[in-house]
């Protein structure tokens, strides 16, 4: 989804990562500009495609893992949001020569906290919902497991945790 809605920024190169055949082909299917493998050295693929260092990364998994290969990428000012938790604080001094910052989002902090914008959640819902049914933002997901049950639970867990899925798995028959 995050491909789909970088996609319409204008002006935005969108440069997504992938390490397989498939998972890549998928990205450049949801508007991805270039795909790197993320399991390669990220700074000489971007310099091979002749771009510049993002000034702008979204560290959607694995950010033990990638976190510091995206401190030396990110170019000078820039900040990598982060919405996924670390197992372990990250080296955030890896930032600090290139006065970059690292930034996180959650979806659920406006409502768990209450914050004077929480209503600003719903909008943002609201705006994505209508983007999906003016054809703007295509579904994510790729497969569907039913019934719902402990054995699909099950299974759904071990595709996602064999990190090999690509989109979402969704559940259905409640």
């Amino acid at each position: 989804m995050a491909i789909q809605l970088a996609r319409l920024v204008p002006g935005l190169t969108v440069i997504a990562t992938a390490s397989r055949p498939q998972s890549r082909s998928w990205c450049l299917s949801l508007g991805a500009d270039a795909v790197i493998d993320h399991f390669a050295d990220m700074e000489t693929q971007i310099a091979d495609l002749g771009l510049a260092p993002p000034g702008f990364v979204l560290l959607a998994n694995d950010p033990d893992r990638h976190f510091p290969s995206l401190a030396r990428l990110i170019a000078p000012g820039g900040r990598i949001c982060c919405i996924v938790p670390f197992a372990s604080p990250p080296d955030i001094d890896a930032l600090m020569r290139k006065s970059a910052g690292l930034v996180w989002e959650f979806m659920f902090t406006r409502p768990m906290f209450a914050t004077p914008d929480r209503a600003r959640q719903g909008e943002i819902l609201t705006r994505i919902a209508q983007m999906a049914a003016e054809g703007q933002l295509s579904p994510t997901g790729t497969e569907t497991l039913s019934p719902i049950s402990a054995d699909t639970l099950r299974e759904a867990h071990r595709r996602i945790e064999s990190g090999r899925t690509i989109g979402k798995i969704v559940l259905s028959g409640f």
